[in-house]
């Protein structure tokens, strides 16, 4: 996701709870499987058997410690953030494929493109791409319709991948990108992406010997070549569009200069990546809950249809939609799209008690903040109510981070709610979606969090 400097991160730090005991030496050949497999759940279960702790975990060549409170997190995110950097450790991976993008870079070099990107996404800035979001979720409802006639299966995951994918692409090119284009870069970015799990976790293993490094490989190329094709033949073309090209395009720093051609490059997979993917699992295991919970689905329509009637969404209205803002709220955080931020300590530190060396890897893991019963009363049920006013005040503010916090939080949360809210307003208007029932739901920790199995549903009108 994108990063910002986010003022509201300095928020008054709770007490940290004192744990029993301090977990240590957890071997490798105990934790390495574990992490492949289901990290997530593995990062939950050591956090509920040391409640409050700062977990160290023994993996051979790499020291890692995992942040199990909000106030640790709070220390590595906002209260001392530049000495936790995304420099090297799992971030050598990432980098492969996002290069020097917001999310990635670290340092001068991060916060010069943090002001230059800074007013592309501020909430008037956004507010003029609704119509343009609308548009092309609109377009797609006739082909969603005719499938719901038939009560069609659908794989949610894939059709929410797919709008979200046109809408990122309608976002960043508008029409200077073509459909072929769109599949080809859309593909080699969600090949490349996917690929980067086993390597967070195997960043000391050579690459020679990672699984599908050859295609890796491949999926980079072909993002360099398509990507940097069309920021060349827009700089040739001179052509002024209102699309997030040529908003890069015109930015600039504090000193007056741009991004050079390359810079572009990783500016516009980082986007990518957070407006398609985050948005699109989010939608995914949205569905997957209102299907399961059918009181908080006759709430949501309701909304909708008070504050639209049967006009088109508007960025006016989409503020009004305050239970959707809940709903989506509460599923990302039961599913964390972004489930871990891993920082490197620059120098010796102590968070909240605990000494860290130089070197260490420290991992502030979103599941494990929002499923800590410390903060969240029942933490494995839906109910987006936790999200009023009232019980958001009693609760420390990294309880809750689905976008990360402090000076690094996310530039796109406001995109992806945004969003969200459009892609729930059209399409709960005109669809139905029923879970099929017998087939396994799981998350499957990749680089994001996302169904482990196809998520299939049947359509039906609304």
């Amino acid at each position: 996701m994108l990063e910002t400097f986010d003022p509201s991160s300095t928020a008054a730090s709770t007490s940290v709870r004192k744990p029993a005991a301090r977990a240590r030496g957890y071997p490798v050949v105990g934790l390495l499987p574990g992490l492949v497999h289901d990290a997530p759940s593995l990062f939950l279960q050591l956090a509920r058997q040391h409640p409050g702790a700062l977990i160290e975990l023994d993996l051979g060549v790499l020291r890692a410690y995992l942040a199990t409170h909000p106030d640790q997190a709070q220390y590595v995110l906002n209260d001392n953030w530049r000495n936790f950097t995304k420099e090297g450790g799992m971030w050598k991976p990432l980098r492969k494929l996002l290069g020097n993008g917001l999310i990635s870079a670290s340092g001068d070099e991060w916060l010069r493109n943090r002001r230059r990107m800074q007013p592309l996404f501020a909430p008037r800035q956004l507010a003029g791409l609704v119509d343009l979001m609308v548009d092309v979720v609109e377009s797609d409802l006739p082909r969603l319709e005719q499938l719901a006639r038939t009560g069609a299966v659908i794989d949610m995951d894939r059709e929410m991948m797919r709008l979200t994918q046109r809408i990122i692409f309608a976002t960043m090119f508008g029409a200077s990108i073509t459909p072929r284009q769109a599949d080809s870069l859309g593909d080699a970015l969600l090949t490349a992406f996917q690929a980067l799990n086993a390597r967070m976790f195997l960043y000391f293993v050579p690459d020679r010997l990672l699984p599908g490094e050859r295609a890796f490989r491949g999926a980079l190329a072909k993002i360099d070549e398509g990507l940097l094709r069309l920021v060349k033949e827009r700089r040739r073309s001179g052509e002024e569009r209102d699309d997030l090209l040529s908003l890069l395009l015109h930015a600039r720093d504090e000193s007056g200069s741009g991004m050079d051609d390359r810079q572009l490059r990783d500016e516009l997979v980082t986007m990518f990546i957070a407006g398609n993917e985050t948005t699109a699992i989010t939608m995914t295991w949205l569905f997957y809950l209102l299907d399961g919970h059918p009181e908080v689905e006759r709430k949501l329509r309701a909304e909708i249809e008070q504050v639209l009637g049967d006009r088109r969404p508007t960025a006016a209205d989409l503020a009004k939609m305050d239970y959707a803002k809940m709903v989506i709220q509460e599923a990302m955080r039961l599913y964390p799209p972004s489930w871990l931020l891993p920082r490197v300590a620059k120098e010796d530190d102590e968070i909240c008690g605990y000494p860290v060396r130089a070197g260490a890897t420290v991992i502030v893991s979103q599941y494990v903040m929002h499923h800590d019963p410390a903060f969240w009363e029942d933490p494995e049920r839906f109910d987006p109510e936790r999200f009023t006013p009232e019980r958001s005040a009693s609760r420390p503010r990294y309880s809750f981070m689905p976008f990360g916090g402090g000076p690094r939080q996310c530039i796109g949360n406001l995109f992806a709610i945004m969003e969200a809210q459009i892609l729930l307003a059209v399409l709960l208007r005109r669809l139905r979606t029923r879970l099929v029932p017998g087939r396994p739901v799981s998350p499957q920790a990749v680089t994001t969090l996302r169904p482990r199995h196809a998520l299939t549903m049947t359509l039906h009108p609304a």
